[in-house]
């Protein structure tokens, strides 16, 4: 069987996506979302090019690519990514495609025109969102800016579960994003429950 040049990718990422918040088994979860919404729509989209998305949209955090030349990790993935797909020949309008599609994943950035960038951005979305979601949040804690002890992930949290339900493209995401909140909801009534309404967390 012909091996994939996504498939060549994802053996790179395996090896140097160590990372609890943006690493491998984050690319993993996303690349399955994406594909699950897609094919959940019923809407036409290019495997190859999704999945490439997929581990490339966070390769800017690893510490092999941590480049300087572009602050925001978006920007800085898609010129890394642009690097790879180039250096390995990949057709340059499907590198377009999914160098635009990382440039626009994060959540409430400018959505891109392809379908597979809707549905990387779904999906990285929802990683955010349910006990994943938490997971990934509470593996922050000291390590991301802005988020330097558990009651600020706690907030950063309930923030997401409040603002990216709102954010999604696809019935099929909004529908899983339900899901995800009535998980982060309960776990934030344990949490409550068992400190005392946060005073002892």
């Amino acid at each position: 069987m012909m091996r994939t040049f996504s498939g060549e990718v994802e053996e790179l990422v395996s090896r140097i996506g160590a990372h609890p918040v943006w690493g491998y088994e984050h690319c993993l979860r996303v690349n399955a979302m994406a594909a699950g919404i897609g094919d959940e729509e019923g809407v036409g989209y290019d495997e190859e090019i999704l999945r490439l998305a997929g581990f490339l949209h966070d390769i800017g955090l690893y510490k092999a690519y941590n480049l300087r030349e572009a602050p925001d990790h978006a920007e800085r993935s898609a010129i890394v990514a642009s690097r790879i797909l180039r250096d390995g020949d990949f057709p340059s309008q499907a590198t377009r495609v999914v160098v635009e599609a990382i440039r626009c994943h994060p959540p409430g950035a400018s959505p891109a025109s392809s379908m597979e960038a809707g549905l990387l951005k779904d999906a990285v979305a929802l990683d955010y969102l349910g006990a994943v979601g938490i997971s990934r949040i509470l593996a922050m804690v000291g390590s991301e800016e802005g988020v330097p002890d558990l009651r600020s992930a706690v907030r950063h949290a309930e923030s997401l579960r409040k603002t990216i339900p709102n954010l999604l493209l696809f019935e099929a995401s909004r529908r899983i994003a339900d899901e995800r909140t009535i998980e982060m909801e309960d776990f934030m009534s344990s949490l409550r429950n068992s400190t005392d309404g946060m005073r002892f967390l």
